[in-house]
């Protein structure tokens, strides 16, 4: 069976069994569905929302209709509290598409971060949404603009740690250490400054979806910064990358900081 009759299929099994449960409230998919970027290789990112006291109840309605479809190969389950309040579980069937998996995501009716601003997530593909509970707005730009300043007042904060950390590896002649913290520096300190500047809904996102975010020749050159050709050529990387970082961290005081 093809990836897109696959999940044709799959969306079909589940609006079957969740439709008429008056405890599942909302259902949606997200993720590179609701991005525009779904191909043979997407996995399924399924949110719903349910009453308060269904939780568990719709994690053994789903993993009953999977396990007996599809069988389950591996499941894992989100230590809560997971970092968005919500409960959340990876399955791994086993008759699907090569590297498919189902990340399903449950919230309860009285949660407010429902994970789908059109700005930050896309647009997502509403399967159900009983009474409206599902309004998908963008963030208010009032709103944005506070989180944005929050968050590029941390980042000046905590740029000379991952700064010195990196040289300090560099010349310790440690090269995993300082490839690492190298990488690290990379993803959260200079991808937030590019986000912050090309793409300030998705502030905190790192460096995650950057290569089709960011204009094409500042994806190439984080490309090249990210993947030194040898560890010699790390040094020489970082330098650069630490000038754009403060070079942009300069740029973005001017509209950061009142």
């Amino acid at each position: 069976m093809k990836p897109t009759e696959f999940r044709d299929t799959l969306r079909n099994r589940i609006m079957a069994v969740f439709e008429p449960d008056p405890g599942i409230l909302a259902a949606w998919e997200g993720g590179s569905a609701a991005t525009g970027y779904l191909d043979d290789y997407s996995d399924l990112d399924l949110g719903i929302v349910v009453r308060n006291d269904y939780v568990e109840e719709s994690f053994k309605l789903f993993e009953d209709l999977l396990e007996a479809d599809y069988g389950i190969k591996h499941r894992l389950r989100i230590p809560e509290p997971a970092w968005h309040g919500h409960s959340q579980c990876f399955y791994f069937l086993k008759t699907s598409p090569p590297l498919f998996y189902v990340d399903f995501l449950v919230e309860k009716e009285s949660a407010e971060n429902r994970l789908i601003e059109p700005d930050r997530h896309g647009i997502s593909l509403v399967w159900l949404n009983r009474s409206g509970i599902l309004s998908p707005l963008a963030t208010p730009v009032d709103t944005m603009k506070e989180k944005c300043r929050l968050f590029f007042r941390r980042q000046m904060e905590n740029y000379p740690i991952f700064d010195t950390q990196v040289r300090k590896q560099i010349l310790r002649g440690r090269k995993i250490d300082a490839m690492l913290e190298y990488q690290i520096f990379i993803q959260r300190v200079l991808a937030g400054f590019l986000n912050l500047k090309y793409r300030p809904a998705k502030y905190d996102f790192g460096i995650r979806y950057g290569d089709r975010d960011y204009p094409a020749e500042v994806a190439e050159r984080v490309c090249r910064l990210f993947y030194p050709g040898s560890p010699g050529d790390l040094e020489s990387g970082f330098e650069e990358a630490s000038a754009w970082a403060q070079e942009l961290m300069e740029d973005l005081k001017k509209v950061m900081v009142e």
